[in-house]
């Protein structure tokens, strides 16, 4: 079995059940010290632990912590991170390829490229159809749309209707 896998094992178990009775342990032992009064902790002959004002200070500083991180340090880097707005890398990337469509009816032209790992088990190729058959019942390979046909369909209004 390989080593890196998120299959349980006896091991991982092992971990994961001594890592929850450590957890619930110093959770008890958290809520004895922040509930119990002084007196009660002196019998004990427990001398030496915070103050109890810690109790409630930490988990204050964390939340306020987690807080500020979620609404201020986390929506400020993906901000320095985006790219801005007249940049041309927000309207196209290096992978996409662009979709050459004809302007008078719209069609987008077909191509004789095949995507297949195996060119002999092609069915591009061993398909007996027409030209016509095959551009008309195949799904053509995913490209990008070029912005101008995108602006021009969405905010030009068509005079034919």
């Amino acid at each position: 079995m390989p080593e890196h896998t998120p299959a349980p094992t006896p091991a991982r178990s092992l971990y994961g059940f001594f890592m929850y009775l450590f957890s619930k342990t110093i959770l008890a032992i958290y809520c004895i010290w922040a509930i119990t009064p002084n007196s009660i902790l002196h019998y004990f002959n427990i001398y030496y632990y915070p103050q109890k004002y810690w109790a409630t200070a930490v988990p204050i500083q964390l939340l306020v912590g987690l807080t500020i991180f979620a609404f201020i340090i986390y929506p400020s880097s993906n901000l320095m991170l985006t790219l801005s707005i007249d940049d041309v890398n927000t309207i196209k990337d290096t992978v996409g390829k662009a979709n050459k469509i004809n302007n008078e009816n719209n069609v987008s032209e077909a191509s004789d490229f095949c995507i297949c790992n195996d060119k002999t088990k092609c069915m591009k190729l061993s398909y007996v159809a027409s030209n016509k058959e095959l551009i008309e019942n195949t799904v053509p390979q995913l490209e990008d749309l070029d912005m101008r046909y995108v602006s021009k369909k969405l905010y030009l209004y068509n005079k034919k209707q």
